[in-house]
């Protein structure tokens, strides 16, 4: 996602707000079906994301797929309805927009055939960004979105945090992780906001536990980032930026049916 778009998102995500408080009636079936599909859209793509040579963890991965697969199909149809009840230029939209879902599914699903996780798992990360876009452009208000708009610099914070050694943690890639995670703060900031009806987004008590500790443990870990880019050791910020991801996770897959 290119920084005009990521600015875009956000400034998107607080113009639905009132969108959706406006219209919230009329976006309800988008919503509803939305939910649906991430519950199990998720399991789908967090598990196929697991470690390589996991042999129970690609089982699930291809359980998932199945359950993903089998839903798809309805829910399309559902989507397809709600989202084309609108222009003739947002139903072209919405054709179009399904139609790469279809295509991101495909490839999943014959990566998961051979064995490549990592590639079914990049594949299926498209979805949430096509499908977020698409909403927004409706001007629809969904939780999901927020966190998966966060999930841009998030990543680009903790991927920094992996693969660079202090050493090489120059001042023009200390700027680069500065800039991200102005930008990350103010998504988070949004995330934390308005939070999601448990009984909307079907969360049971186990869920609803998993995503409130996840959502103080990723701002406990921001906000040691936060300290850490104030810092002078490369390696205690490079530590702190890679510990972002794991709560985030655990927030995202909060909304996840693994059963």
């Amino acid at each position: 996602m290119s920084r005009i778009v990521r600015n875009g998102v956000l400034r998107g995500l607080t113009a639905t707000g009132f969108a959706l408080a406006m219209f919230g009636g009329a976006q309800a079936a988008i919503l509803d079906n939305s939910i649906a599909l991430d519950a199990v859209y998720i399991p789908a793509l967090s598990l196929t994301n697991a470690r390589p040579g996991d042999t129970v963890a690609a089982d699930k991965a291809r359980a998932a797929m199945q359950r993903l697969e089998s839903s798809w199909p309805g829910l399309r149809a559902a989507l397809l309805k709600d989202f084309s009840d609108g222009t003739p230029a947002q139903a072209a939209a919405a054709r179009k927009t399904l139609a790469q879902v279809d295509k991101a599914l495909a490839e999943s699903r014959k990566a998961v055939a051979a064995g490549k996780f990592e590639a079914a798992h990049t594949a299926l990360e498209d979805v949430r960004i096509d499908l977020m876009k698409l909403r927004l452009a409706r001007g629809v208000d969904y939780y999901m979105d927020r966190l998966t708009a966060y999930h841009e610099p998030m990543e680009v914070l903790a991927l920094a945090g992996v693969n660079t050694r202090p050493q090489d943690l120059t001042p023009a890639r200390r700027d680069e992780m500065e800039r991200a995670f102005v930008e990350a703060s103010a998504l988070w900031r949004r995330a934390g906001k308005n939070l999601p009806d448990p009984r909307a987004y079907q969360m049971n008590e186990a869920r609803l536990a998993q995503f409130n500790k996840g959502m103080a443990e990723v701002t406990a870990a921001m906000s040691r980032l936060s300290d850490a880019l104030r810092g002078v050791d490369n390696a205690a910020l490079l530590k702190a930026a890679a510990a972002i991801k794991p709560p985030f996770a655990r927030t995202f897959t909060a909304f996840g049916h693994y059963n």
